[in-house]
């Protein structure tokens, strides 16, 4: 290829005008003193505008590309990052905030449990106090008509045994209308001891 571009250099005729031109024909002819052939510098020129539009195609470009794709990517993971970091506080907040709820939640149920517990208990006294003193009425009204019966039959049986002792104190036997009157008085005095 450099090959192609010194003949295309060598090729190509020089003019030599006034003006412009003996300053050009004065500047090659400098370079061809200290040995500088001016075809061999066009060519190289050229090589190098041909190589650097390369590489600036090939080579620079994809990797600024890459650079830029890497920065834009490295930009919004540190945006995303700011955004989690600032979600995560958010969301720590409302976790305090729904633990402090919850909180004092579970502290009115307590009191609440407390204080239904309490009302329970005194219920449950209330009614256990009203229970005892029912069968202790119907204790002492069960002992009070036992009594009265126990001493109607001794009462009964002890007039039965003052008529008997009586009827053979007096030896002789009682008729039924004085055993009667005898029971009644007996049963009279000894309701009045009692």
């Amino acid at each position: 290829m450099l090959d192609t571009i010194l003949l295309l250099a060598s090729s190509a005729p020089v003019h030599e005008s006034t003006g412009d031109t003996g300053l050009l024909a004065s500047f090659v002819e400098l370079l061809n003193n200290f040995g500088v052939e001016p075809k061999l510098i066009i060519a190289q020129i050229i090589n190098f505008i041909l190589v650097a539009f390369l590489l600036w195609k090939f080579a620079f470009k994809p990797v600024m590309a890459t650079l830029d794709e890497r920065q834009r990517k490295n930009s919004e993971g540190l945006q995303f990052a700011e955004e989690s970091k600032t979600q995560l506080e958010e969301t720590e907040k409302r976790q305090a905030e729904v633990l402090r709820e919850a909180n004092t939640k579970a502290q009115d149920i307590l009191h609440e449990a407390r204080d239904s517990a309490s009302e329970f208990e005194d219920k449950m006294k209330g009614e256990t106090a009203t229970q005892i003193e029912e069968m202790r009425k119907r204790a002492e009204d069960s002992n009070e008509l036992e009594r009265k019966k126990m001493l109607t039959e001794v009462r009964q049986e002890v007039a039965r045994l003052v008529v008997m002792t009586s009827g053979k104190v007096l030896q002789r036997e009682l008729g039924n209308d004085e055993k009667l009157r005898l029971d009644k008085a007996a049963a009279e005095e000894i309701s009045q001891l009692n």
